[in-house]
C-alpha cells in the first residue's frame, strides 16, 4: 500500500518544489490517501516543470483563484511552475469521489 512517504510517482525530486504529504486524518482514511501540498518560490523568469505520473484515483485540488477536481488520468502530464505558488490536494481512493458525491434525488 502506498503510504505518504512513499517516491514512487516523483520522476524528478531535485526539481520539485517544497512538497509535503500529510495522511487522511481518522475517519477519512476510507475517502482519501493523503493531502499533498506544493509551495514554490521560483526566481523571475525561471521555470520548473513538474512530470506527472497517472495514478489511478482524483485528486481535489484548491489553490489560489481555483478549486478543481482531476482524474482519474491514463496519461502522464506536466506542470509548469513559476513566481510563487502554494496548492492544497486531497489525493481521493478510487470511488471515493462517489462517496462525496450527494445521492441523486429520487422522484
Amino acid at each position: 500500500m502506498t503510504t505518504p512517504d512513499d517516491a514512487r510517482g516523483i520522476l524528478y525530486p531535485t526539481r520539485l518544489p517544497e512538497f509535503h504529504r500529510i495522511p487522511a486524518p481518522p475517519g477519512l482514511e476510507a475517502l482519501l490517501r493523503w493531502f499533498w501540498i506544493p509551495q514554490w518560490t521560483l526566481a523571475p523568469g525561471r521555470t520548473s516543470r513538474q512530470e506527472v505520473l497517472p495514478f489511478p484515483a482524483s485528486n481535489l485540488v484548491v489553490q489560489p483563484g481555483t478549486v478543481s477536481l482531476t482524474g482519474p488520468s491514463t496519461r502522464a502530464s506536466f506542470r509548469d511552475l513559476t513566481g510563487t505558488g502554494w496548492a492544497v490536494g486531497a489525493l481521493l481512493r478510487p470511488a471515493g469521489v462517489v462517496q462525496w458525491h450527494p445521492e441523486p434525488e429520487r422522484l
